[in-house]
């Protein structure tokens, strides 16, 4: 309320954040705008997310888009579009299937890609990959966090006894550290399946 009434006092209106969630359907995170290319309840703009977004340069300031990524046929053009409408250093979370699971990557037929957390490296300046490899695409993120997970959502839907168990002590051993996740990711992970993969990007741009 104080930050407002400064802000009134010399003119300039309390900004609204802008939260957009992507593929949102029936299952919209609260306080966001919904963009779907379903019409059902929830979903604010009706638009194919997989294509150029319906929303202005450098205009949101987190993006979140849980299950949508997997759907994606051109990854590249995607990246570019949510980092297009990021403000300078905002936040992008997606949440999606873990590649090392086959059958849930590959069960569903509109999915159009295996997803794997060191993916999104290539859009990372700070790491080896994104040096390497990133002069493909203009877009730049930085990760912030990234967790992998036994469990497919594993925060709304509760297993049983046991697989709930064996989903702790794997969650433990592969969220240690970065190099612990690179080892389940590269290595063991597949042995066992990782069902579903989170992770939190900022957005490098001018002015951030």
């Amino acid at each position: 309320m104080q930050a407002d009434s400064q802000a009134g006092a010399q003119g300039a209106p309390a900004r609204r954040r802008i939260v957009i969630d992507l593929g949102c359907g029936r299952r919209k995170k609260p306080g966001a705008i919904g963009l779907d290319i379903a019409r059902v309840p929830g979903v604010d703009v009706i638009a194919d997310v997989t294509r150029p977004l319906p929303l202005k340069d450098s205009s949101v300031d987190e993006v979140y888009a849980s299950h949508l990524i997997e759907h994606v046929d051109d990854l590249m053009a995607f990246m570019g579009e949510v980092w297009r409408v990021c403000r300078p250093g905002a936040l992008v979370y997606f949440r999606f299937p873990h590649g090392s699971t086959p059958f849930l990557t590959w069960k569903d037929p509109t999915h159009r890609r295996g997803v794997y957390l060191a993916m999104f490296e290539y859009f990372d300046p700070t790491t080896l990959d994104g040096q390497v490899w990133g002069y493909y695409h203009p877009a730049k993120f930085k990760i912030e966090r990234r967790r992998l997970h036994f469990n497919l959502n594993f925060d709304t839907v509760r297993p049983g006894r046991v697989r709930a168990v064996v989903g702790w002590v794997l969650d433990r051993l592969a969220n240690r550290s970065e190099r612990w996740l690179y080892v389940c990711e590269r290595w063991w992970g597949n042995w066992v399946g990782m069902e579903e993969a989170e992770i939190w990007l900022r957005a490098l741009k001018p002015g951030g």
